[in-house]
């Protein structure tokens, strides 16, 4: 019976004879034990060997008593693009200890204490970090407090060349759609969405012949809301996805009546929150998630480039701060603007400390990579496997922290790469040839958002550690996540991303004469 497992009873007699313990005996190094036959006759005398058809990492899986690992639902707990739901407390980590106050305290206290007068405040902080996770949790916090919140996210309307007049839209829209579906309904005025459905096709925002004639009874016919039938199938949510030129299209016809405008979106606002309190709760939040996902700029249609951030956030600041209840809008971590002034203190979630930084006691990045292991090990146990299961040594993950520079999608796109790689016939592990893949193919996409323009921005960053000033290829920089910021001990710091360091794009910078 040649590919029998080998019997607990044979290892140990095995390793009794050697002078050792069972335990002692299958943690020895591979090279100590060199052969070990698979059957269930003793082993022969100073040979230790596997069998050649079963991988080394599947083999020491076997001797410890772990079952085969199933690749393929390890993989999908590892998806970097979904963000938690506030009822996962399995999963869930509090990263505040290594990136300063809770976000979701924080911001559910800055509506608490605004009483009944409305509120505004940003969030910014790198794309993908983990923002939308806590502003899940921000808006359960303030549901279980009293209050009715509405979340949505506009990158998933319109492309991420928007304007302050989708993001309006899209509120005022989502706002009837989902007060509507409570478990106890909260209606709007009816004529205040009629009215705004009829200015935006007044303005003829919508194109193509199929939406001539009566327009109003074909969204009343098609939709349980008005505006939400115009912003969804019938048109304009196609719409804004058509460019920053059709956007600017858009905004050109609605700004012909943009007070008009103003007024029946904060009408609905304004009705939303009265109903809210009439159905006993404290009021009415708006989390708009995805303003941090627009772009520096674009060119209108005359060639010129328009700064897409600063306009939004700058030129019609006081656009967004006139919606009349509480409003938490996320913001770029680009933008290149002193908006405290107007807006009041800006919360940031920061990438998690995971290197040692100047200036920084170890601890810091120590506790960083701690919690970012934990997060692996969260999302490994919901399927009842362990970190040393997974990977042939600790070390293998502890390496995958580190090049993430504690960004944790990246950290969680590099897991699952290795977990891809390894899932080869009779390999039962991540080893270190899956993670130098893993972190080579990352390395590789950094490579493609390098441009020559970006090499001097991130050298001073690398020697120094700290924001160049606030600069266009700066503001760049921080958009594509070649750099990331950190905040130990209310200190801000600011690191290369240590896959940029390992793309061939550094690598040829540094040595022009390396192949």
């Amino acid at each position: 019976m040649q590919n029998a497992l080998p019997r607990v009873d044979v290892i140990e007699r095995e390793a009794a004879r050697l002078g050792a313990s069972y335990t002692e005996f299958i943690r020895w190094p591979w090279w100590r034990r060199k052969t070990l036959r698979h059957t269930h006759t003793p082993v022969r005398s100073g040979q230790i060997v596997y069998n050649k058809g079963v991988h080394k990492s599947a083999f020491m899986s076997i001797l410890q008593g772990n079952a085969m690992i199933d690749f393929a639902a390890i993989y999908n707990t590892f998806d970097e693009d979904e963000s938690l739901p506030a009822s996962d407390t399995v999963r869930y980590v509090d990263l505040s200890p290594v990136r300063g106050d809770s976000i979701v305290d924080l911001l559910a206290k800055l509506v608490r204490y605004a009483g009944d007068a409305p509120s505004h405040h940003l969030l910014r902080g790198h794309t993908k970090c983990g923002k939308t996770t806590e502003l899940n949790r921000t808006a359960r916090k303030l549901e279980d407090a009293g209050y009715a919140t509405v979340m949505f996210d506009v990158a998933e309307v319109a492309t991420r060349t928007f304007e302050y007049t989708a993001v309006l839209m899209i509120m005022a829209g989502q706002i009837i759609e989902q007060l509507a579906k409570r478990p106890k309904p909260i209606k709007i005025k009816g004529e205040n969405e009629r009215e705004l459905t009829q200015f935006l096709l007044n303005r003829q925002i919508v194109r193509g012949a199929e939406y001539s004639g009566d327009l109003t009874g074909k969204v009343e016919g098609e939709s349980s809301s008005l505006l939400a039938g115009l912003l969804g199938k019938l048109g304009l949510g196609l719409e804004m996805r058509g460019g920053f030129q059709r956007s600017r299209e858009i905004t050109v016809q609605i700004e012909a009546d943009k007070r008009g405008f103003l007024r029946r979106v904060q009408e609905i606002v304004r009705d939303a929150d009265h109903q809210v309190r009439q159905a006993g709760l404290k009021g009415l939040v708006i989390i708009c998630d995805g303003c941090d996902k627009l772009e520096i700029n674009a060119a209108d249609e005359n060639g010129r480039s328009r700064d897409l951030q600063c306009e939004m956030f700058e030129d019609h600041g006081p656009d967004l701060r006139d919606i009349p209840c509480h409003v938490i809008y996320t913001v770029p971590i680009s933008i290149q603007a002193n908006l405290s002034n107007d807006w009041g203190e800006i919360q940031f979630v920061p990438a998690v400390p995971v290197n040692k930084l100047p200036g920084v006691l170890d601890e810091f990045p120590a506790r960083g990579r701690r919690l970012l292991t934990e997060v692996v090990s969260r999302r490994l146990g919901t399927q009842n496997v362990q970190i040393e299961q997974l990977f042939e040594s600790v070390e293998l993950l502890d390496r995958l922290i580190s090049f993430s520079g504690g960004h944790i999608s990246d950290m969680l796109l590099m897991v699952r790469s290795a977990i891809l790689d390894a899932d080869e016939p009779g390999q039962a592990q991540i080893g270190e040839k899956n993670v130098n893949r893993a972190i080579l193919k990352r390395a590789h996409d950094f490579t493609f958002l390098i441009e020559t323009r970006h090499l001097d921005v991130l050298r001073e960053i690398d020697e120094f550690k700290t924001r160049p000033g606030n600069s266009d290829l700066y503001r760049d920089v921080m958009f594509k996540r070649l750099a990331l910021e950190y905040i130990c001990e209310e200190k801000v710091r600011v690191d290369l991303h240590p896959l940029v360091a390992a793309s061939e794009a550094d690598r040829r910078y540094r040595d022009p004469r390396a192949e």
